[in-house]
């Protein structure tokens, strides 16, 4: 571990600011509980209504009446290729889309179809991709005959799996921007507890700030190093925060933001963490205002994940597209069990990026593959032309973070064993300029029979049909019955995810 000199001001700053976080905590509460039947109405344009009863599924604390937006829910379609051949998408290693169903379904409500992103159902799980060697993370391929469709598919799984880290002395400069608006009131308790387990997982020497932000901002610790006996009381100055007053996000990202510039360390981990249920409505509120205010920070090298809590207002969407605009990462806290797991057992993988701007475009032969379709990332396509372009913006690894892409395909009968090209291009944290590299598919890869591929390879095909089908796509053919006994017979170890989904799904059968 690192050690640095006490930091008088930190211990000053308890003493003068705590007046500011009394003010701020006292603000009148705007929240009010409203709570109804449980019942969810989806459509297409991504807003999605939800009430809530306080009998049955689960707890209801972090309720708050309003809307829950999420993305428009759109569905890849069949691309046959001789007409295109090229697939183009950024990578994406998020997983909020899978916690925040699992909150759902826990609380005895279906999610809504349009909350459902795949490859982040996906992403939540581990993999059996090798370790990379010389590039910052590996690719694997590998595939089998699809036991979902009767028209003769085949799946196609490609798999990235990052290098962990092996330098721990990157020091990290961590802003921890709070949203204690009213309707953060009944969930505010969940983020503190989550915020504990990660300042007690963080090391002496990295650098902490917090600020604030309701119908006014707030910095409640400028940039302090963490020493022997701080973490206590940083502790206790989050504990000492109270919600209540309106959401003014915009102004407290511009304040986060200039906060952590003024204790910005060279050559370290710069990072903002904002914990919200997303819900703007003071100041710059849109999409594109609040997106344009953390751009001009990716580039002077700080970035921003987020950490999404509550329901019925939870703004998914603006969550998500907040961490992708500023190269960080976006999870969803459902319950103080994953923050425990994000925080000590995924923290490197959340703090360290290994990659960035990865993307992927896979090249069909048109000998070979008749059609195929990439199941998820919807949101995440780039334009083919766009491929070689070094400044075209896609997704970032940390370490040790895993990718699945899965892509159904027809074959051709009798065609060519080259069913085409994994071409990929990376940015090393600190570079401009991408780095290629590409990876043959080819007929080998694919097994002969679904029951001769991996059992985690079955596994995963299982976990994007369960997405699949609660997100009403229109390819699904399947029943929740079969997707269960598929995870069931493809069950290895004692991972506690995997045990998790097969009673989510079997829980899901029962919610009408």
């Amino acid at each position: 571990m690192r050690e640095r000199g006490m930091s008088i001001r930190f211990f000053t700053l308890l003493i003068m600011l705590g007046a500011l976080v009394c003010f701020m905590g006292c603000e009148n509460s705007l929240f009010d509980s409203g709570l109804m039947n449980p019942e969810a109405k989806a459509g297409t344009d991504g807003i999605n209504d939800y009430s809530s009863a306080l009998d049955g599924g689960g707890s209801r604390n972090d309720y708050y009446p309003g809307e829950e937006r999420h993305g428009d829910l759109t569905y890849n379609g069949f691309v046959i290729t001789e007409e295109d051949n090229l697939s183009t998408f950024g990578v994406d290693v998020d997983a909020g889309s899978y916690t925040f169903g699992r909150k759902k379904i826990n609380e005895g409500i279906v999610p809504a179809p349009s909350s459902v992103r795949v490859e982040e159902y996906i992403n939540y799980f581990h993999q059996d991709y090798p370790a990379p060697v010389n590039e910052p993370f590996s690719v694997s391929i590998d595939g089998a005959p699809s036991p979902f469709r009767a028209d003769s598919l085949h799946l196609l799984r490609i798999g990235l799996k990052g290098r962990e880290v092996s330098d721990d002395e990157t020091p990290w400069n961590l802003t921890f921007l709070i949203d204690i608006s009213g309707s953060m009131t009944r969930r505010l308790d969940l983020v503190k507890e989550s915020l504990y387990i990660l300042v007690d997982n963080m090391r002496l020497g990295d650098q902490v700030s917090i600020c604030t932000y309701a119908g006014s901002v707030g910095t409640v610790l400028n940039p302090t190093d963490l020493q022997e006996n701080d973490a206590d009381a940083i502790k206790a100055v989050i504990a000492d925060l109270e919600a209540g007053g309106s959401t003014a996000m915009a102004s407290g990202l511009q304040n986060a933001y200039d906060v952590n510039s003024s204790g910005f360390l060279d050559g370290g981990v710069n990072r903002i963490i904002v914990c919200s249920d997303g819900d703007a409505n003071v100041g710059a509120t849109s999409h594109e205002d609040i997106l344009e205010l953390i751009e001009e920070y990716v580039d002077q090298g700080i970035t921003l994940s987020t950490l999404g809590f509550g329901s019925g207002n939870y703004n998914d969407h603006l969550m998500e597209q907040l961490a992708d605009q500023g190269n960080g990462n976006y999870y969803y806290i459902d319950s103080i069990d994953e923050a425990e797991r994000l925080f000590t057992e995924e923290l490197s993988g959340v703090m360290e990026v290994i990659a960035k701007d990865v993307k992927i475009q896979v090249e069909f032969n048109s000998a070979s593959v008749l059609r195929y379709r990439l199941i998820g990332y919807e949101n995440r396509d780039i334009d083919d032309d766009q491929f070689e372009n070094d400044s075209t913006d896609a997704g970032e690894i940390g370490a040790g973070h895993r990718v699945t892409a899965l892509y159904e395909l027809e074959l051709v009968q009798g065609g060519s064993d080259n069913l085409g090209i994994v071409h990929l291009r990376y940015k090393l944290p600190d570079a401009e300029t991408d780095i290629p590299f590409d990876v043959p598919i080819l007929g080998n890869d694919l097994a002969d029979a679904f029951s001769q591929a991996s059992d985690r390879f079955r596994f995963t095909a299982g976990v994007a049909e369960y997405a699949e089908i609660i997100r009403e796509s229109p390819h699904v053919q399947t029943s929740l019955d079969a997707v269960e006994t598929l995870i069931a017979s493809s069950l290895i170890g004692s991972d506690e995810r995997d045990a998790e989904l097969l009673e989510l799904i079997r829980l899901l059968q029962t919610i009408e």
